[in-house]
């Protein structure tokens, strides 16, 4: 019998390199502090108007965990919405 050649090997070396680094990373971004508080939003009950046109997309963040600036604190904030929905976000809330 003859035994793998050389670049199925190489291959399998490469997806098995490339599953752990996206592990990896996984496991970095996720392992900032939790958020220190919540803060919670009542979105009125009223009528809601019409939808208006999306904004334009900001500048891209840098890669990595949430650092807040002087001020500010990590934080869930918390939209109830009519009707019982919930939206939660993350964002630096100032003090």
């Amino acid at each position: 019998m003859r035994p793998p050649g050389r670049h199925l090997i190489i291959g399998a070396a490469s997806l098995a390199l490339a599953a752990g680094s996206g592990y990896l990373t996984a496991q970095a971004v996720g392992a900032g502090a939790p958020p220190a508080k919540t803060v919670t939003v009542d979105v009125g009950t009223g009528e809601r108007g019409p939808i208006g046109p999306p904004g334009p997309p900001g500048p891209t963040g840098p890669a990595g965990g949430v650092e807040c600036p002087d001020g500010f604190t990590l934080s869930n904030v918390v939209f109830n919405a009519p009707g019982g929905h919930q939206t939660t976000i993350v964002a630096c809330v100032k003090d």
